[in-house]
């Protein structure tokens, strides 16, 4: 409205979106870490501040946890979650992990047909070739005569990103909000308002075991136990972040492997070409929420 003496829209939306981002979505801590002999423990939990599941919307949204182990001069010297420049998550050896790429470079052939790699919902993660990330992943029905999509379904589906093919449900651990009713209160509410009582089963969480920091809302807690032997170097202090990630690497590569058109080359050429260097959104990520912790003083001061 200020026309020429404003500040031009685009960059007041992105501003407002990083803002957002930092404050009012989530925060991650370290609640406690110390080292042993043999392993290097430390806990982390997060709060969700939304009052949905996070991430939210389309199902292909993911948030991660990237957890850091640092030297004394700040290097990091082993890592889970960790990003290449494509958004990919790599192990310390910078190796796509389980999940990452769902078919090989030529499109010609899927990585794991019919018994789909992906990430699990951790509680302990011991492994840089492990992450915890909250997301939503779907199977297209399996190739027989009476596939079945329900709790339930017939083995041998693969992992889709396509709307039109989504058939059973094998993860959904998307950060449940504070407040989130039980399955009972779910299903009585859904009956009072006369829809199907399968809703309140589809309303929660998916094969995220009996987790006890995550079935009653609110965020979740896990514990990095990593054994000494495994980091490259004196650990000094360890750095944890939640990063929401709005267009996962598989999303793209299972798009430009099953969907083809004009469309698809548009959107092809966009991603080619977008350079997220030096920006908030580096590496195909943007960080909601991180914190520093010093295994022993001295360390970790100067990026607290």
């Amino acid at each position: 409205m200020l026309g020429k003496k404003g500040l031009p829209p685009l960059l007041r939306t992105e501003q407002k979106m990083l803002d957002q981002a930092a404050n009012e979505v989530a925060d991650i801590k370290i609640t406690d870490v110390k080292k042993a002999e043999a392993t290097l423990v430390a806990e982390v939990s997060i709060n969700n501040k939304v009052g949905h599941k996070l991430p939210s919307s389309v199902g292909f949204r993911r948030a991660f946890v990237e957890f850091e182990v640092l030297d004394r001069i700040g290097r990091t010297i082993w890592s889970s979650g960790s990003t290449n420049g494509a958004g990919v998550i790599v192990d310390n050896d910078g190796k796509p992990i389980n999940g990452e790429l769902w078919w090989n470079d030529d499109c010609s052939a899927r990585l794991s047909p019919g018994n789909p790699k992906f990430q699990p919902h951790f509680q302990k993660i011991t492994s840089s070739s492990q992450a915890q990330i909250y997301q939503e992943l779907t199977l297209a029905p399996a190739d027989v005569p009476d596939p079945q999509c329900g709790p339930d379904p017939a083995p041998g589906g693969d992992l889709t990103t396509s709307f039109l093919s989504i058939c059973p449900n094998v993860k959904d651990n998307r950060m449940l909000p504070h407040g989130f009713l039980s399955l009972p209160e779910r299903e009585e509410l859904a009956l009072s308002i006369g829809a199907n009582i399968e809703l309140a089963t589809e309303t929660g969480a998916s094969y995220v075991g009996d987790d006890p920091h995550y079935k009653n809302g609110g965020g979740d807690a896990l514990t990095y136990e990593i054994p000494v032997a495994d980091i490259p170097g004196e650990p000094v202090a360890v750095k944890a972040t939640l990063h929401s990630q709005a267009i996962p690497p598989f999303y793209l590569q299972d798009r430009f492997c099953t969907a083809k058109g004009s469309d698809t080359d548009r959107l092809y050429f966009l991603a080619g070409h977008l350079n997220l260097a030096g920006t908030e959104a580096e590496n195909w990520r943007i960080a909601v929420s991180c914190q520093c912790r010093v295994i022993r003083a001295g360390a970790c001061e100067w990026r607290a």
